[in-house]
């Protein structure tokens, strides 16, 4: 039931956008520095138990943490919402997904060559 608490709370940025969304945000420890930089989709439950539509009741995030700080954000994460009380489950599904990052300046022209969606920015503004 805490689940939106517990995201205003963990990231800088606010992710309580539509289902379908992705925020690029931050984590903060509790001298206000940078923990980390993630990104975080909103989701909504799936009808079955699968990584891809998890089933949940509620709000729902899926958060995308690359390279070797997956385990130190983990245990940053699980450490807020134990010491905040926060009442949401967090399900750890980095052993059955992988994740490519594309990044930098010539990403979207990168990707654009592979994908079918338009990833512009007249696209982006319509969504």
């Amino acid at each position: 039931p805490d689940t939106k608490a517990a995201a205003d709370w963990l990231f800088t940025a606010n992710v309580n956008k539509p289902v379908g969304s992705t925020v690029y945000t931050c984590m903060l420890n509790k001298s206000g520095g940078t923990e980390s930089d993630l990104t975080v989709s909103r989701i909504e439950p799936g009808d079955h138990e699968s990584v891809l539509a998890p089933a949940f009741e509620g709000d729902g995030y899926y958060i995308a943490i690359g390279g070797a700080v997956a385990q130190h954000n983990w245990t940053h994460i699980t450490s807020v919402l134990q010491d905040m009380r926060f009442r949401c489950k967090l399900i750890d599904h980095s052993e059955n997904m992988a994740m490519i990052s594309v990044q930098g300046p010539a990403s979207r022209a990168v990707l654009q060559e592979v994908l079918d969606t338009d990833l512009s920015n007249e696209a982006d503004r319509k969504s």
